[in-house]
């Protein structure tokens, strides 16, 4: 085999190992130089809010309409961060904590919404990757697997009328660093700019690889790409080997085409319903608080573990373990047609068990707005009020483009897309019986 065949399958491997990483750098990044909502240039260790109400148009991203979401680019080079959170119930609150190798490796938060026993904690320190000095008594520590951290806060919006309540919560979230006169800080090593753009992946994931490693048993399965230059100092891609330079182009094309054939693999379809509640097992390394050390949700083949971080770094970061919030979408009613706003439907929804709460969210198809109509309702959940149920506790909801002609069932109508529109189902705080292989939401019915 010649030198640059070789090369080349190991650049079409390295591309799906490093994908994950470089995302999320270059996410953070632009994060911290344009901002995430609406206040503009964000920076480090410090909380953007989501103030406006989620809509069709709104202008900071969430796929939830009944949840709003604060978000802090967390930088340890500051060394230990702390964090205040909320202690009061009322309305229920998640924190998410995701790495940048997309490890999700912890959870704080409350009850209703992480299964922790109240009281939930009101300090934490974002401990640093190999600190060894003394902390402080009175805050749990979360050690970080990467210095650079999202730290994604979302909070339940029960109704409008909520949404100063929500914001008193998202302004008591709190971040700042331990030590108050420390450096600023620096964020990710910038990119050398006489890279030429085909190679640019290859630059980022050389200065960030060795910015940010891996978990230490993903080390040796990274130095198989040593050929490829991604360990050289100076970089070996400012004036690049021909040969190089042509497995790494061609490489990564290959490995970017592997990863979309692979995009909707593990996706279980059931009456309609697609749902990935293992998406994030392929961390194995990393258990913080909130997090769940089981078999069950690992995934034991580290290569497969691989694949499934790439897939996974294709989304918006924020997603969380199904253990937490069980997430199901759909695009066919019981017949297997495609759900559209020129017939209507109904959905029949009992309690989910073990005490778990729902929520249903109207998107439109094949984008992800939500649905723009009259009474500026995206959602109906469990936490609804005036929510019609029968005495056993179960709904049925009517889904549909224009009003329902009977004033009775108004109260549980969600205005679907004119065009294709897809649901999608969230149960916070799902027992063992949601969370059985078996498990799937009811299957809508065309009623015309």
């Amino acid at each position: 085999m010649r030198a640059n065949d070789h090369r080349f399958g190991l650049a079409a491997e390295a591309y799906v190992f490093g994908y994950p990483l470089v995302s999320s750098v270059r996410l953070l990044e632009r994060y911290a130089g344009g901002g995430l909502g609406s206040r503009g240039n964000t920076g480090f260790n410090y909380f953007d809010h989501q103030w406006e109400l989620p809509g069709p148009r709104s202008s900071f991203v969430s796929l939830e309409a009944d949840l709003l979401s604060s978000i802090a680019l967390v930088d340890l080079a500051v060394g230990p961060v702390i964090l205040k959170v909320p202690t009061d119930p009322e309305p229920p609150l998640l924190v998410v904590f995701t790495d940048l190798w997309r490890n999700v490796f912890a959870y704080v938060g409350s009850a209703g919404i992480t299964g922790a026993e109240s009281p939930v904690p009101s300090s934490y320190i974002l401990v640093p990757p190999g600190w060894t000095r003394r902390l402080p008594v009175g805050f749990v520590p979360i050690e970080a697997p990467t210095r650079l951290l999202i730290v994604t806060a979302r909070i339940a919006l029960d109704s409008p009328q909520d949404a100063d309540l929500v914001h008193h919560r998202q302004d008591a979230l709190r971040l700042f660093p331990l030590n108050p006169h420390g450096p600023a800080a620096p964020g990710p090593p910038p990119f050398t700019s006489t890279i030429c753009e085909d190679l640019r992946f290859w630059e980022e994931l050389r200065m960030w690889l060795a910015a940010f490693p891996p978990a230490s048993a993903e080390v040796e399965y990274a130095r198989r790409f040593a050929p490829l230059g991604l360990f050289d100092d100076p970089s070996p891609y400012v004036d690049p080997d021909p040969s190089l330079a042509w497995s790494l182009r061609g490489g990564l094309r290959a490995g970017r085409d592997g990863l979309e054939r692979l995009v909707h693999a593990g996706r279980a379809l059931r009456g309609g319903w697609s749902s990935t509640p293992h998406a994030l097992d392929f961390n194995i390394d990393f258990f913080g608080p909130g997090t769940r050390d089981d078999p069950a949700w690992r995934i034991a083949d580290r290569q497969h573990g691989r694949l499934a971080r790439a897939i996974l770094a294709r989304q918006p970061v924020g997603p969380t373990h199904g253990y937490r919030s069980l997430r199901a979408s759909c695009l066919f009613d019981a017949d297997g047609r495609r759900l559209t706003g020129a017939h209507r439907y109904t959905l029949d929804l009992a309690p989910p068990p073990d005490g778990a709460s729902w929520s249903l969210t109207m998107h439109d198809y094949p984008d992800y707005y939500l649905v723009d109509n009259p009474l500026s309702r995206y959602w109906l959940g469990s936490r609804t009020k005036g929510l019609r149920t029968r005495p056993d506790g179960s709904v049925r909801l009517f889904l549909q483009c224009e009003p329902p002609s009977d004033d009775d069932e108004l109260a549980n109508w969600l205005p679907t897309a004119p065009g294709d529109f897809r649901p999608t189902l969230r149960v916070d705080g799902p027992g063992p019986a949601v969370l059985d292989d078996s498990y799937a939401p009811p299957t809508i019915q065309r009623i015309d």
